[in-house]
This record gives structure tokens, sequence and C-alpha cells, in this order.
């Protein structure tokens, strides 16, 4: 993502950083096949204690995560969620990628394995720029292996990434809403499920396929430009997921994309 110059209308946010899978070497990025699974990075303000806490499938809310929950036009990339983290008064929001690459490299016929990256960000940061941050999340979030040549100690210490993000006009973004509702077929579904959601207080999914959005980005910039468009007040945000390529429905409020999926947009109740 290209950075703003500092200031009045640009703001800092820091992203902590956690990897999980196994560690690759040679050419290919291949794995051994007796190689244990285990966070491989870890960034040097995050505890070890959070390891369980920013485990895949707690934050995804599945006692295990398969490969069949991946939308197949997603498999190379893997899902995506951005929520607040699931503990209790928590103050930050995760953002987790999440796939099953092959042992023997990208490409290959090996067995699978679970690889996932992990940002942490401040809880406000996300309220406050959800549109930069999805967008940020979409194009450079992605579940790579970290390399068995790299010293552990560097590793477990790795520098939080810092991005320079500009604050967005609310004028902008109203002007910007009011053009999709004439366009485009997203965006009164989006704008009514997260009325009614705070209405309610009932937990829902509205799932979008490749009819609505041709890509996982232009999904991520349609949700973005409605979270970044609802008052301070609304009184559910806490419990909003944003989710890309993941067959499984967040409890709370979810917007989810299944690239796979060639229907009209439609809203369910949370499992």
């Amino acid at each position: 993502m290209r950075q703003a110059p500092i200031g009045d209308d640009t703001a800092e946010i820091s992203l902590e950083r956690l990897h999980y899978g196994k560690l690759a070497s040679g050419a290919s990025l291949s794995v051994p096949a007796a190689a244990g699974y285990g966070v491989t990075l870890r960034s040097r303000n995050l505890l070890s204690s959070d390891d369980r806490l920013l485990s895949p499938p707690r934050l995804m809310a599945l006692r295990r995560f398969e490969p069949d929950l991946v939308d197949p036009v997603l498999s190379r990339r893997g899902a995506l969620l951005a929520r607040v983290s699931p503990e209790p008064d928590s103050r930050r929001a995760i953002f987790l990628r999440a796939r099953f690459r092959p042992e023997d490299g990208e490409g290959g016929h090996g067995r699978l394995y679970q690889q996932s990256a992990i940002w942490s960000v401040a809880a406000s940061d996300w309220r406050r720029h959800p549109a930069a941050l999805l967008a940020m999340a979409g194009s450079e979030l992605e579940a790579l292996p970290d390399l068995a040549s790299e010293a552990e100690q560097i590793r477990f210490s790795a520098e939080p990434a810092r991005y320079l993000v500009r604050q967005l006009d609310p004028q902008d973004v109203w002007g910007a809403l009011e053009d999709a509702l004439e366009k485009s077929s997203w965006a009164a579904p989006v704008l009514e499920f997260l009325a009614r959601g705070a209405e309610t207080g009932e937990d829902a999914t509205l799932t979008f396929g490749a009819d609505h959005f041709a890509s996982e980005a232009a999904f991520l910039r349609a949700v973005g430009l409605a979270l970044q468009f609802l008052p301070a007040s609304y009184p559910r945000w806490r419990e909003i997921s944003v989710v890309s390529g993941l067959r499984h429905e967040s409890q709370g409020l979810c917007l989810r994309y299944l690239p796979s999926l060639r229907a009209a947009a439609r809203t369910t109740a949370a499992a």
C-alpha cells in the first residue's frame, strides 16, 4: 500500500504479526513431512500467551479448520476474516488469512497442511479506518511460510508493520454510497442488513457470490465503504465480522463473500 505523507489528514496504524504453520526451505518452499505445527513468527509486542488467543480455529469459532471450509475459488490464497478479537472486552481487532498448502510447495501435490497469517490492530483503529484496513488486508495479508534458515531470535522479535492511512471525509463516503445505491446491487442489502441487525440484536449472515462481486478485492472495497459510513453510536460494531472464502457463519453480524456461489445475496441465521 502506498503510504501518504504525514499530515492532519493521515493516521498511523500499527499491526502486530503472528504466523502459524510450518517452516519451509528451498526454492520451492517445501516442508518436511515430519515437521510439526507451531507459531513461526511473532511480533515483539505480542506475548507467547497470545498464541492460544490468536489460534485460527478460535478466531473462526471452529473446533477444527478443515480444507473443505475454504471456498475452492480462493483455495490458493485462503480464507480471510476480520473482526474484533473474541476475548471479552478485547481492545484489539484481528485480520486472519488461512489456507491449506501442499507440503512440497506451491502448485505441488503433496499432503496439505494449514498455513496462517494474523494481524492484530487496536480495535479503535479498526473502528475508525475499516475501509483502509480491509483494503490493506486484501492486498497484503498472505499466508506464506517462514524460512527455516532464518534465526528464531529474529522471527520471534519481529517489528510490527506500520502504515499511514488517509482520513476519509464523511461527505465523500456518503457520496460514494449514494452512487453505489444507484448503480450497484450490493449497497442496499448491506445497509439494510446492518440497520436490521441494530434493531433486532439477532445474529445473521449476509452472503454475496460472484454475481455481485467479481473479486475479493471488490467485495472488501464495498464492505469497507459501508462500515466507514456507520456512525460512532452504532451499537453492534464489536459483533461485526467480514469474511471472504470461509464456509462458516460467524456469530454476530457476518458479511461474507463466497465466490463459488452464484445466487442473489441472502441473509441467514448464524450457526
